[in-house]
């Protein structure tokens, strides 16, 4: 999908979620540490500001902060329309014609970025 779309994506989310940078961070901390630390909230808040603006931001990062967003309550009654991606296995897909579309989906993913 592109770095770019899913940091706008995320912004969105918090926008329509009336969520602030700074809750978020506290749920991602909880969620990826089991923890409730204010100072490290605090740090992982300007961490995630700043990943939301740069191009370099690792799309898996951003997509484990979508599917973080994704389970909070009042996601679904937002109706975004945003789609969830993720891989299934097909036993019937040779291993050839996988990589193939994977290869198709990583270039229509940088004509759209």
């Amino acid at each position: 999908m592109g770095t770019a779309r899913k940091q706008q994506q995320i912004k969105e989310i918090l926008a329509r979620m009336q969520m602030s940078i700074q809750t978020f961070a506290g749920l991602v901390y909880e969620e990826l540490r089991g923890d409730d630390d204010k100072g490290a909230e605090a740090k992982l808040a300007a961490n995630i500001k700043k990943q939301l603006q740069r191009s370099t931001t690792s799309e898996s990062l951003l997509d484990q902060y979508l599917e973080i967003l994704s389970v909070q309550p009042g996601f679904e009654a937002l109706e975004l329309g945003h789609i969830k991606l993720r891989y299934v296995v097909h036993e019937c897909l040779s291993d050839e014609l996988t990589q193939a579309m994977v290869a198709l989906s990583d270039e229509l993913d940088e004509r759209e970025g």
